[in-house]
């Protein structure tokens, strides 16, 4: 069982899991960001596999999880929560990974705040709006959210047919537990958040050319059967100075659970490179 922790930054109250590393050593922690509608839960499974030498994390970004529910929701806010929870943990320097919305997160944090990470993992993510979901269908899910919050979309999404991938995913946590988290999400996530990160997933500035200034040791990991992410996968790591490119077979856009095996050995080779 993880225990949730909370720090606090003047009003925002920031929900994490922190695994202490299980033997002495002088490896840096391991810090994993979530995506949009995510939550540190996204990886509670997968935190105790890199805890040797090694101290790992998840939180709950603003208006997810556990987290305060206090705008404003932009990307921007979101970095200066990442740098300002890791100043107040007191980590000067760490290993992260950033999922989908995460990911674009932490794109931007090693362009502005490089001396903070020695490596990085780009996870199915993008570095331009990645083009998901239609404008009017952007608007429809937006009434949703606003009349009933979030927990609204849940009936939608268990009502679709779920991808190959997805379904693996459910196979591997179960269907009850993998409907259980996806509602707990969805409960916990404040609407404003929705309504207005996801304007930004649709609408904000291409990063990929500044990526070349990029010096972190970085691996992009992608979900072979994640259409809308291979692409910027590829354009990412062909940009980066120090960047490898890693695609799961039999994964779409959460690999952590789709092809849990493959994905932790991406991530351990990737931490087993850095010195």
């Amino acid at each position: 069982m993880l225990t949730t922790h909370f720090v606090s930054n003047g009003p925002l109250q920031t929900a994490y899991f922190d695994l202490p590393a299980e033997q002495p050593g002088d490896t840096l922690p391991f810090l994993l960001v979530h995506g949009f509608t995510g939550s540190k839960l996204d990886f509670s499974n997968q935190l105790h596999w890199f805890r040797g030498r090694r101290r790992v994390l998840a939180y709950d970004q603003r208006g997810h999880g556990e987290s305060s529910n206090q705008g404003p929701y932009t990307l921007y806010t979101l970095i200066a929560d990442l740098i300002n929870f890791l100043d107040t943990l007191g980590i000067s320097r760490c290993h992260i990974l950033g999922h989908s919305l995460g990911g674009m997160v932490v794109m931007r944090a090693l362009l502005a705040h490089a001396e903070r990470f020695c490596s990085a993992i780009l996870m199915d993510t993008a570095p331009y709006p990645p083009g998901l979901i239609p404008a009017n269908i952007r608007a429809q899910l937006n009434d949703i959210v606003v009349t009933e919050g979030c927990e609204g979309l849940l009936a939608g999404m268990r009502g679709q047919a779920q991808s190959k991938a997805v379904q693996r995913g459910i196979n591997h946590l179960g269907e009850m537990e993998h409907w259980r988290r996806i509602r707990v999400k969805l409960s916990q996530m404040d609407p404003a958040a929705f309504v207005q990160l996801g304007e930004i997933l649709d609408n904000h500035p291409s990063v990929l050319d500044t990526l070349r200034q990029a010096a972190t040791p970085t691996t992009i990991i992608v979900g072979a059967e994640d259409t809308p992410f291979l692409q910027p996968s590829w354009e990412m790591a062909a940009a980066m100075p120090d960047a490898d490119l890693t695609v799961i077979e039999n994964a779409g856009h959460s690999p952590q659970y789709e092809n849990h095996l493959a994905w932790r050995d991406a991530v351990e080779a990737h931490l087993g490179k850095q010195k």
